[in-house]
């Protein structure tokens, strides 16, 4: 059987609304993302695991961007997003397929 994911370039975004207390990124699997802290923050935004905070990675300045990329799928369900700052947040780009 042929694979049903098809590539297609999604784009949205992700806000913190309380910093300190990390939202999932997205859900559904991709080939690779990339995200980018907005220009209209004022402070980092963290990206990780579940645990995500200012104490597990050093996180992105605003304007910084990340990009992930896998071999087989990413489960965008397993990505979390914490900020410094409340309201801040990232715009998320997904490749499928």
């Amino acid at each position: 059987m042929a694979n049903s994911q098809t590539s297609t370039h999604l784009v949205g975004e992700k806000t913190v609304t309380n910093a300190g207390t990390a939202v999932v990124l997205g859900s559904g699997k991709v080939k690779s993302f990339t995200v980018t802290a907005k220009d209209t923050n004022t402070d980092k935004v963290y990206l990780g695991a579940s645990d995500v905070a200012s104490t597990t990675n050093d996180g992105l300045d605003p304007g910084d961007s990340l990009i992930v990329e896998a071999v087989n799928w990413i489960n965008l369900a397993d990505w979390y997003l914490d900020s410094a700052v409340n309201g801040e947040g990232v715009d998320l780009y997904t490749v499928k397929g």
